[in-house]
């Protein structure tokens, strides 16, 4: 017995082992429910990311305002009431003649649109645009920094009240002074996409 050296398995059965050995076989690690849910959040985030890079939003420069009794102190200003913006030195270089600026007078949440008509670049004190526009003491009390000046006209405020009506009012209004892609908001790439200018 010790002098037989036939083997205890077939040639083919071992043929047949070492070639199922020899097969690759990947684990299922993601079941086709959770594969078409991971495709659809990445066509989700693509078009996102399309829509980011076109879509435009308006920029403004944000600053108090005073509705003032004007009387012709300016040719280029018709009528007696208008709205003086008390603009930031460093968002005087961004506003012209003719932005929009908007104002709201109620609580309604309707913003009037105005157009710009004059800009006075030069920076003045506080105590020299409450003696120039005659400020009351609460309007002054707004005005607490050197600023240029913007003046709208008013004509007609949406409640259809009189805008005599709004002499004295203190009010923050939003001068749209360009628009920028949304994907400039991102903190890491928004610097790639710089802001367009009206």
């Amino acid at each position: 017995m010790k002098g037989d050296s036939t083997p205890i398995f077939r040639a083919d059965a071992v043929r047949r082992y070492a070639e199922s050995q020899e097969k690759t076989v990947l684990p299922r690690l993601v079941s086709p429910p959770v594969f078409v849910c991971l495709w659809t959040l990445l066509g989700l985030l693509m078009i996102g990311a399309a829509v980011s890079l076109f879509a435009q939003t308006p920029v403004y420069v944000s600053c108090p305002a005073v509705v003032v009794d004007w009387r012709n102190r300016f040719p280029s200003i018709e009528g007696d009431v208008a709205v003086v913006a008390f603009l930031p030195p460093d968002g005087v270089s961004r506003v012209k003649g003719g932005q929009k600026l908007f104002a709201q007078f109620d609580e309604s949440g309707e913003r009037l649109s105005q157009k710009v008509a004059f800009i006075d670049p030069q920076i003045i004190s506080p105590d020299d645009a409450h003696k120039l526009f005659a400020l009351n003491p609460g309007a002054a009390q707004a005005i607490t920094r050197p600023s240029a000046v913007a003046i709208a006209r008013l004509e007609m405020i949406p409640d259809k009240a009189d805008a005599a009506a709004y002499l004295g009012s203190v009010l923050q209004v939003d001068i749209e002074v360009g628009s920028r892609r949304l994907i400039s908001l991102l903190p890491l790439i928004g610097h790639l996409f710089p802001e367009d200018r009206l």
